[in-house]
């Protein structure tokens, strides 16, 4: 079934034109006369041969049916309609190089139907022409959101890694077409990688768990609802039974999922001696050996890794697993009485994420064990502002009329928000942002606000997924390269990934665009501070507090930086 749904689709969004466009009569004037008795109006001549055209393609004669369409291409009755048909087919029987020349000039055209755009798309990309095909589709979408274009594009831009981006396209495709299987294992693989348990679990719904891949994303999905037993049972038979190149997968979820059951002996046998030196494996072993009550195991699985941890993050991507490593390898030394040897550790975790409350909190209970406790109470402060960085990002968020407050006192009214980003926003001020994010998933899904774009960065900011925000941010600043705002979030993206020279470029670049950007100039504050150019830093924080006297981190930094001068 799910092989057939592409060609289903592009025959149908085109049969119920072409039986209107036969039937289609022109108007007559009245007769004043009582009408005669009505009589069958012919069929169009072409309904026949395309007819026998479809059954060939429906039952794989595919060089008998390239003929029967080159010879109904040639009809004098040819109408644009059944051209489009004809190149939908000729895409079927694997000639798309036709089904484009066929297509392209229908699909060129500034009014083109949604469903020639499908069909020109489909045609492009069997045709090896991509970014053509790309754009098809996207022209399709943008015309009729509910265009089955929605599912090749999202197929496409799922194959490139841009997670997030396919799978706003996918899941509502696949929640409208539960017969399109391979949509929905998309679309749930995709949520499994976005740590959408629950989303994952509902795109499954149906599928037989005697498929290893289906059993595979359920126990994944289990595992990040945090059933451990759940996901125990499912993955342990598929450890016996799996299809080749499986196997490091299955004990890399299995061992999440003993460890959550807790049986953290029985996680660190699956993949003791397996990992290759996997960051994450590694990892997960130290975790399943340190819960398992063997910490001298734990600390010689790790140090290899512990010892060449980077002092800065400018070149690392993601910092979740380096950042996991220095926190865990710090937890041993601690556990061990070496609260000394430990602080290192937890202060590479805060330059990798300076915004984790968690890594200042681990971070100022070593200094304290190590009697550094002026050092300590700085770092629980920071703690504190970290815990509270995520409210300010909602605080941030736009709101109906304006989007930013510059934007409110210099520009004209905006239109209010959709219900859906009113939704979005009001569970993002309730602190549940996983729902928040669902919410403007779907709105992105079927509307073209460019605002929601940049709440679903400032939440997945808040969420700590800062490469997904960042890619979220690259995919809104594509559609307006000169707004301020979109620029912003990349920047912020990009200084939640650490990369602090990509980022201060962003954030100066959207204060060229919008030089009373508040949120740009408090982020930008923050990373002069840290490149020790205070004076700028200080004029930056005064301004800030000239326009916004309640920002209340800005006075915070400022309030520090005074008190640093003074001593």
């Amino acid at each position: 079934m799910r092989h057939k749904i592409p060609a289903l689709l592009s025959l149908a969004l085109l049969a119920a034109p072409l039986a209107a466009e036969q039937t289609a009569q022109p108007a007559r004037p009245a007769a004043p006369q009582a009408a005669p008795a009505p009589t069958a109006q012919p069929e169009s001549p072409l309904q026949k041969p395309l007819d026998d055209a479809i059954h060939l393609v429906q039952a794989g004669k595919n060089a008998e049916a390239f003929q029967k369409l080159q010879a109904i291409e040639k009809d004098p009755n040819m109408t644009p309609l059944v051209l489009s048909l004809i190149g939908a087919l000729y895409t079927e029987i694997g000639k798309p190089q036709e089904a484009l020349r066929v297509l392209k000039p229908q699909a060129d055209s500034a009014d083109a139907q949604p469903a020639v755009l499908y069909n020109a798309g489909r045609a492009a990309l069997r045709a090896g022409k991509v970014d053509e095909g790309r754009v098809y589709l996207t022209r399709s979408v943008l015309k009729q959101p509910d265009s089955p274009a929605a599912r090749e594009l999202g197929m496409l831009t799922a194959r490139d890694g841009r997670v997030v981006e396919a799978y706003s396209m996918l899941r509502p495709w696949a929640l409208r077409n539960p017969n399109d299987t391979e949509a929905r294992l998309m679309a749930a693989d995709l949520a499994v990688q976005l740590e959408r348990g629950d989303d994952a679990i509902q795109l499954l719904s149906g599928f037989p768990d005697s498929e290893p891949a289906v059993r595979l994303l359920r126990g994944k999905a289990l595992v990040l609802k945090k059933d451990g037993p759940g996901a125990v049972a499912l993955l342990k038979p598929l450890l016996t039974k799996h299809p080749q190149g499986m196997d490091l997968e299955v004990r890399r979820s299995l061992a999440e999922a003993e460890l959550l059951a807790g049986q953290p002996a029985e996680a660190a046998k699956l993949i003791d001696g397996k990992t290759a030196g996997h960051p994450a494996l590694v990892l997960l072993l130290a975790r399943a050996q340190r819960q398992a009550g063997n910490a001298a195991a734990a600390a010689a699985t790790l140090k290899p890794l512990a010892d060449k941890l980077p002092a800065n993050a400018d070149a690392i991507g993601d910092p979740r697993p380096v950042m996991g490593i220095a926190l865990e390898y710090g937890s041993l030394l601690m556990e061990g009485g070496h609260a000394a040897e430990a602080v290192p550790f937890y202060q590479k975790a805060t330059v990798y994420n300076p915004r984790s409350a968690d890594a200042w909190k681990a971070l100022a209970k070593a200094l304290d064990a190590a009697g550094r406790k002026d050092e300590a109470q700085k770092a629980l402060a920071q703690a504190t502002a970290a815990a509270n960085a995520p409210a300010r990002q909602a605080a941030t968020a736009p709101k109906a009329p304006p989007s930013a407050p510059a934007a409110a006192a210099e520009g004209p009214q905006e239109q209010p928000l959709s219900e859906g980003l009113q939704k979005a926003l009001q569970l993002m001020s309730q602190g549940q942002s996983e729902a928040a994010l669902t919410a403007v998933r779907q709105e992105i899904a079927v509307s073209k606000d460019p605002r929601a774009r940049m709440i679903e960065v400032r939440i997945l900011l808040s969420l700590r997924r800062p490469e997904d925000a960042l890619k979220s941010a690259e995919t809104a600043l594509a559609t307006d390269p000169t707004n301020a705002d979109y620029v912003y979030l990349k920047g912020a993206s990009e200084m939640a990934l650490q990369r602090f020279s990509a980022a201060e470029q962003d954030l100066r670049k959207a204060l060229q665009l919008q030089p009373r950007h508040l949120p740009a100039m408090d982020d930008l504050a923050v990373l002069l501070l840290r490149a020790n150019k205070k004076e700028e830093a200080r004029k930056l924080l005064q301004q800030v507090l000239q326009i916004n006297p309640q920002d209340q981190v800005a006075a915070a930094n400022l309030k520090k930086l005074n008190g640093e001068a003074q001593q």
